[in-house]
């Protein structure tokens, strides 16, 4: 069984809700939060994102191995790291918690962060619960509400584990990304219901987002309410089971060149092409890259020579991937100026390697900066229900921007068409 859900496709259409109620449900989040303590038994529960994690409670050796073979580390604060990935997430965290008191190894507050877990050993996370904004900040953290209403925030769905959410372009993602300015999360509360009295202590004390798109990327996130879907969701993200749509506005016309052609794929859509080409990961090197492409319409154009619509899906989730890809078949995103050289680079490259005759590629002109922001947009995902198990498939339609830049050009287009001289 699966379930489609598709959003109201004209955001500036849709009535703004009142920001006093707003304010309200925000500040309900707070309200009914109440205090919980997490329980993780170590070697016997699984660890989150380790989907063999099974093996480990099942094996007697001092030396553990996680699912890719590699060394355990058994330490304390490196294990409960694992142990509580969503609220820890680093030694360092670990360390923090274990020092405030909030980490606690088999009831025992504050000890040794080195001490060796062994099996049966069990780590309790108390977790503090978050305070409201005080009054003066509050008042700005509604501002910045109100503004990402005008902009398109709104919910895609919602129950009671999880929600997916639209974000405009021009915000980070996730809390604290920068210290200097509010995040996509921390508008969440305003806009989504705190989970019924049924979830119990399963729910989180704020609304999480399972993933980021990036600062000049708008479109679907996913959001968790609850600490088991956060962990179910998260899994599927790292086990490559969550497929992302995205679509974009592209320069030029996206060929198959060298890359591997797809129509026999049960996977992808007929007519798409297979961009596999690694991308370099600061600190990682290169790293296997995929991408599917699938051109929706190309309409000539004046300036650019062509601009084509596209449909990307992503089967591995590199930094910029999909900008980057797109850049190096020739065919950058509108108003990516990150990767416009590179996209000028690669034509440049197709130009060295064409024979005589053969259509002319031409360079790319000047990046179009400030004039409606990135033409990439996240427009759908597929993923399993936390609770329910079902296939679920949300879609968010492209923003009005897509549709006003083509049908400019196209306009553009036909009115050239009808007043060239004729032949």
């Amino acid at each position: 069984l699966a379930n489609s859900f598709s959003a109201n496709p004209n955001h500036s259409s849709l009535k703004l809700p009142d920001l006093s109620k707003t304010e309200s449900r925000f500040l309900s989040w707070y309200d009914s939060a109440a205090p919980i303590a997490l329980e993780h038994v170590a070697l016997q529960d699984p660890l989150p994102y380790q989907e063999d994690s099974d093996q480990l409670a099942s094996s007697n050796s001092d030396d553990e191995n996680d699912d890719n073979g590699r060394q355990l580390d058994r330490r304390l604060v490196t294990y409960a790291a694992k142990a509580f990935p969503d609220e820890l997430g680093s030694k360092n965290r670990a360390e923090k918690a274990l020092k405030r008191g909030e980490l606690l190894f088999n009831n025992i507050e504050r000890v040794e962060g080195c001490r060796r877990i062994k099996r049966g050993d069990i780590l309790t996370l108390k977790q503090s619960l978050p305070l409201p904004p005080p009054e003066k900040k509050l008042q700005a953290r509604m501002n910045f509400i109100g503004h990402m209403l005008e902009n398109g925030l709104r919910t895609l769905y919602e129950d009671d584990d999880i929600a997916a959410v639209y974000k405009p372009s021009g915000v980070h993602t996730k809390h604290a990304s920068n210290f200097r300015y509010l995040a996509f999360e921390d508008a969440l509360p305003a806009i989504l219901t705190p989970p019924s009295s049924q979830i119990g202590s399963d729910r989180l004390p704020l609304p999480i987002a399972v993933h980021r798109l990036d600062v000049r990327v708008c479109g679907l996130v996913l959001v968790a309410k609850t600490r088991s879907a956060m962990i179910s969701l998260s899994n599927q993200f790292e086990y490559r089971r969550v497929h992302k749509r995205y679509e974009a506005l592209v320069i030029g016309r996206p060929e198959p060149s060298l890359n591997k052609e797809t129509e026999d794929d049960d996977d992808v859509e007929k007519g798409s092409f297979l961009i596999d080409e690694p991308i370099n990961v600061e600190g990682r090197g290169l790293l296997n890259a995929q991408t599917t492409l699938r051109v929706l319409s190309t309409i000539d154009h004046l300036h650019w020579g062509a601009l084509s619509h596209v449909d990307l899906r992503p089967k591995t989730g590199r930094t910029h991937q999909l900008r980057i890809h797109c850049a190096g078949l020739g065919c950058p995103i509108v108003g990516d100026d990150l990767y416009w050289k590179m996209g000028d680079d690669s034509r440049q490259q197709q130009r060295n390697g064409k024979n005589v005759g053969e259509e002319e590629i031409v360079p790319l002109p000047s990046v179009r900066k400030g004039q409606g922001g990135l033409y990439l947009q996240s427009v759908g995902a597929t993923f399993v229900h936390p609770r329910t198990g079902v296939e679920m498939t949300i879609e968010a339609p492209v923003a009005n921007k897509f549709n006003m830049l083509l049908g400019r050009a196209r306009r553009a287009n036909e009115y050239d068409t009808k007043t060239a001289p004729a032949a």
